[in-house]
């Protein structure tokens, strides 16, 4: 990596930092709207870059091919493209690097990626990536990358309830040359203090960014959290269940919600927040009117 990484700078920078992530959308019309939620953050705040998911198995592939090259169009050296390494051979992902760096993406994401359903795990990992480590590791060859980010687990992954095992497998991910990390998302500050405390005991040497998501159903959150490892507690529900029938007072509590927890984690000395933003921009906006993000 050849350290030119505008996406480093806003991580580190002295005042309060962020980046938004979006998923990938699916045809034309849904691009479009997706672009006009991004330019109406972009108008309002600044943001540091933008991430874009990618799908496992083909599934989102195209779109997030289609999104990230627009917005590097836009937002030049702010945009990070996720890469993941599920089910994918060496050959097959340098093609797809060569298409981000002939469009100037050079800052990645690396993730092993969900195993799609229908696919063994002997098929997984037979183009011989086991791990978002060995991804890690072999993105290091490309010295035109500006960065190399990965993900990290505040509550643990859901496929190791081990949180000694968990954090081995971070630690190795930023032993193997990872740039930054950036967390799944959580609700509570003492969830994030806890797991700094362990990252640091470890010695981690390099940016760690809490993932925010603001809710915008209850449901919708619910499942993401069983899905990933998150819990979601009684006090959010509490705080939105009211209000289900209500979008409008659903999204100003909560965007308070989302704002308490970005205090409390700037009280613990977080600069930087990495907010998924579900491709909208109307909760993001209401934070940052909270936060006095606007410009």
């Amino acid at each position: 990596m050849n350290g030119l990484s505008a996406v480093i700078d806003g991580i580190v920078s002295d005042g309060v930092s962020i980046s938004i992530e979006l998923y990938p959308p699916k045809g034309r019309k849904a691009v479009e709207r997706t672009l006009r939620e991004v330019e109406a953050i972009h108008e309002a705040m600044d943001v540091a870059f933008i991430s874009v998911t990618y799908g496992a198995g083909g599934s989102t592939q195209e779109g997030t091919l289609e999104l990230v090259l627009e917005l590097a169009r836009r937002y030049p050296r702010r945009v990070v493209a996720h890469l993941t390494c599920v089910g994918a051979n060496e050959t097959e992902l340098k093609r797809l690097l060569d298409v981000y760096g002939d469009n100037r993406v050079c800052d990645f994401l690396a993730l092993r990626g969900d195993i799609p359903e229908g696919m063994t795990r002997e098929e997984a990992v037979a183009g011989g990536f086991r791990y978002a480590a060995d991804l890690v590791r072999w993105l290091c060859n490309f010295d035109w990358l500006h960065s190399i980010g990965v993900a990290c687990y505040p509550e643990g992954h859901p496929e190791t309830p081990d949180k000694s095992a968990d954090m081995d497998h971070f630690i190795r991910k930023v032993d193997e040359g990872a740039s930054y990390a950036i967390s799944q998302f959580f609700f509570e500050a003492h969830v994030w203090e806890r797991f700094r405390e362990q990252a640091a005991i470890r010695g981690v040497p390099v940016p760690v960014s809490p993932g925010i998501l603001p809710v915008r159903d209850l449901g919708q959150v619910q499942r993401f959290a069983e899905k990933c490892g998150a819990s979601v507690p009684k006090s959010v529900v509490d705080a939105l269940a009211p209000y289900e029938n209500d979008p409008e007072a659903f999204q100003e509590s909560s965007a308070d919600l989302a704002a308490f927890q970005i205090w409390e984690l700037m009280e613990l000395g977080v600069n930087h927040f990495h907010v998924y933003a579900l491709n909208r921009s109307d909760i993001i906006l209401r934070i940052a009117d909270r936060m006095g993000w606007r410009r």
